[in-house]
């Protein structure tokens, strides 16, 4: 007799395809890159520590460094085709557990705040930037502000700001955000220190234009835009 094998039904929206070429998560087609990501989240584990890049159709590049991530996505996709985002070693953290096992499993929240904004200069780019409370200044990578357009004049004087990770050397630019449709310009701290990946979605500007909730229980930010 032939063996029959079991294979559990699910629905299109459910299934995910491996690239036989690489281990790139790749999903049926989504409205926008940010519905995938919100029904995909869980499965980004496999890339922490990395950089990604991502349609409404999943992952299109990854790589711990940057640039290499960078130059591997498909030339002829422009800045608003895709998302750029940072997956965090801290985050899909596995349950803390404390034994005996007769007591309650204690886990972690693995969210991070994280959310979509489009950063303008010469070039536009789209990131998931963390959004910090305790961040004076927004803060992008030396890599990304390059691939922005940016460049630093001659003489130009470094700054230097202290973070949990230690000091940074940074320059001072105005960038031009499209958060959630409304477009504002904004300084923004542009790391020169190549160990630097952090973006941050800080104080200055941002969070005099908005009313931001965080509900972490719903893995929700909320954005609202104040009257002017």
């Amino acid at each position: 007799m032939d063996r029959v094998a079991l294979i559990p039904r699910f629905t299109e929206a459910q299934i995910i395809f491996y690239n036989t070429k690489s281990d790139l998560i790749m999903e049926p087609e989504y409205s926008t890159a940010n519905d995938w990501y919100k029904a995909n989240r869980r499965g980004l584990k496999q890339y922490r520590g990395q950089w990604i890049a991502y349609t409404n159709k999943g992952v299109i590049s990854h790589d711990r460094d940057y640039r290499k991530m960078k130059d591997a996505i498909d030339p002829s996709l422009s800045g608003l085709d895709y998302v750029i985002e940072r997956i965090f070693e801290s985050e899909f953290v596995d349950p803390v557990r404390f034994y005996p096992v007769r007591m309650r499993t204690l886990k972690s929240h693995d969210w991070q705040p994280k959310y979509e904004v489009l950063l303008k200069f010469q070039h536009t780019i789209t990131v998931k930037m963390l959004v910090d409370s305790g961040a004076e200044l927004s803060l992008i990578t030396k890599q990304l502000g390059e691939d922005l357009g940016l460049s630093r004049t001659t003489g130009e004087r470094i700054n230097k700001a202290e973070g949990v990770g230690g000091s940074i050397e940074y320059l001072l630019r105005d960038i031009e955000m499209e958060l959630d449709g409304h477009v504002f310009t904004a300084p923004v701290a542009w790391a020169q220190t190549d160990f630097c990946e952090e973006i941050l979605l800080g104080r200055e500007v941002v969070f005099d234009l908005f009313d931001i909730e965080f509900k972490q229980a719903d893995e929700t930010i909320i954005f609202k835009w104040r009257s002017q």
